[in-house]
């Protein structure tokens, strides 16, 4: 194995002849080959139609990736780096949509966008309870691998506002913009009922997502976005 030169998305472009699959191998690595669970190889194999030689980039989900060789049923250990994880900074609080499509859209697009955070809101309004973690965590993989990322989304909770750890700040349409020198560290998404005057108060910082109302899984993706972008 390697000192690291490229990163796990280098080696895939819109000219390669065959994509290369990008997987999600939890620490600790140990050795010169990383062993994927039986799932994971079906996909390769079958689906992916992988043959012994082709490249396979792969990531611990904290920062680690690599780009190494499919040697069936194990991947031989290549260049790898550690990676900084980059913006948003700002996690993202969320009262769960109704319906496990929705759910699953809102982890898999802040997965996607390289969210560190998403923290299932328990709001005074809320009418929906959060999928169940592992279901949670089975879309934030999946999105990580689809996306090429390092860093695998953490999805926590429900906890209400006042657990929110830091500075929290409440999507809100009579809010200020998000700017750069904003000092947030939670922006909170409310349930379609919107807030309670309580919740408001008790927080007091609001920000805007813009002039539109917005259902509450394309708030959380604006939120993420407009984050990034500050």
């Amino acid at each position: 194995m390697t000192n690291a030169r490229p990163t796990a998305s280098a080696v895939c472009s819109a000219d390669d002849v065959r994509h290369v699959p990008h997987c999600y191998l939890p620490a600790p690595w140990v050795g010169d080959q990383l062993v994927p669970d039986d799932v994971a190889v079906r996909h390769l194999e079958r689906v992916l139609r992988l043959v012994p030689g082709n490249a396979v980039s792969y990531t611990d989900g904290t920062g680690r990736v690599g780009i190494g060789t499919w040697a069936p049923p194990f991947i031989e250990r290549g260049d790898e780096e550690l990676t900084a994880h980059g913006p948003p900074m700002v996690a993202i609080a969320v009262a769960p949509p109704k319906g496990a499509e929705r759910q699953r859209f809102v982890v898999e697009k802040l997965a996607e966008l390289g969210v560190r955070r998403l923290t299932w809101l328990d709001a005074r309004y809320s009418d929906a309870k959060p999928p169940k973690p592992d279901k949670a965590a089975a879309w934030a993989i999946g999105a990580l691998e689809q996306s090429r990322g390092a860093w695998l989304l953490d999805v926590d909770g429900p906890l209400s506002l006042a657990e929110l750890s830091g500075a929290v700040a409440l999507a809100h349409p009579d809010g200020e913009p998000l700017g750069s020198g904003s000092q947030i560290d939670t922006i909170a998404i409310g349930p379609a009922g919107g807030w309670h005057p309580d919740e408001v108060a008790g927080v007091g910082k609001a920000v805007t997502l813009g002039e539109r109302i917005l259902r509450t899984e394309t708030a959380a993706i604006v939120a993420a976005t407009l984050a990034i972008h500050a």
